[in-house]
């Protein structure tokens, strides 16, 4: 009886393997998909304008147009920094900041459930969420200290800053659907 154990321990591996999941080598595939309501501290929504994600006040009939932001955990890195991948239409557009001296902030098509698997690679895709006074900020992965804003102005394209200032809000409201 004292091998059984050992021999369902090696019995699990082979079928993994079998399956090809890679058990210590990538971060399993996430399936749970969480949708958010996202907006900044002057009440903006986000939605998609000519290819870009802006942020504007809706209004009536256009309060339709906002997009609800998906996201999934990415484990690739430090879980006590909150990593997340954020994406819009039902994941299959997501948020990218690629490494850069100047970073720009696009959407990029990809499956958020795939992104994951791509481990340290992902960086590009993954920001960590920090929260302080029921506000949200992220920052991206691949550009340390450059934080997802919204201009000050309606209706501009949400961009990446270093720091809050009179033209750039890093402070999002982060609500569960």
């Amino acid at each position: 009886m004292a091998c059984q154990p050992a021999l369902t321990l090696a019995l699990l591996f082979l079928c993994a393997e079998a399956e090809g999941f890679a058990l210590c080598n990538a971060p399993a595939l996430q399936t749970k998909v969480f949708q958010y309501r996202i907006w900044d501290v002057n009440q903006k929504s986000l939605y998609l304008r000519n290819d870009q994600l802006v942020a504007g006040h809706l209004q009536g009939a256009n309060a339709a147009l906002e997009e609800r932001v998906f996201w999934v955990p990415n484990r690739a890195f430090e879980p006590a920094r909150l990593p997340v991948i954020l994406g819009i239409q039902n994941g299959t557009r997501c948020l990218a900041s690629p490494p850069a001296s100047q970073p720009t902030l696009q959407l990029q098509d990809a499956d958020i459930r795939e992104l994951p698997r791509a481990g340290v690679a992902s960086a590009a895709f993954t920001f960590f969420r920090s929260y302080k006074d029921g506000l949200w900020r992220f920052e991206s992965a691949a550009n340390p200290g450059w934080f997802l804003c919204t201009s000050a102005r309606g209706h501009q394209p949400l961009g990446l800053s270093r720091h809050p200032d009179a033209t750039h809000l890093l402070d999002f409201y982060f609500q569960l659907c």
